[in-house]
């Protein structure tokens, strides 16, 4: 059961460190494997996670900063690799208005610094292409 601790701990953090805009923390949670793909953009390298952190960060910033919450978290853990499945809901921090919500699928492996993710996707479920109320 501490696996699963220690991953939902990473989870939590990554969504943090990324409403707070702190890259380098951010980064830690991440393995040499980088895959991520959302609507707002993919990256398949630290580089160019970097990249897509850093224009996101500002977009969402610009718009009065995120708060990500992660609601039922389903985690798998199998030997030395681990994959969680869950819901995101996504509110706008500085109204506290609502922004949208997702479906996230995240790999995981285990390494000697603890577990870190290779792979992130976001599926969002909401129509992108109309106007937000």
């Amino acid at each position: 059961m501490d696996d699963r601790i220690d991953i939902l701990n990473l989870l939590y953090l990554a969504e943090q460190t990324f409403d707070s805009g702190d890259l380098e923390q951010n980064i830690t949670t991440w393995s040499d494997e980088v895959q991520i793909e959302t609507p707002f953009g993919s990256a398949d390298s630290l580089e160019s996670y970097k990249q897509w952190f850093n224009q996101f960060y500002a977009q969402t910033s610009a718009n009065g900063g995120t708060r990500h919450y992660v609601h039922n978290p389903i985690v798998s853990v199998n030997g030395g690799r681990a994959e969680i499945i869950a819901y995101l809901y996504i509110i706008n921090a500085s109204t506290g208005g609502f922004l949208g919500s997702a479906r996230i699928h995240e790999k995981l492996k285990k390494t000697s610094a603890g577990w870190k993710f290779t792979y992130r996707s976001v599926e969002t479920d909401q129509d992108l292409s109309k106007p937000t109320s």
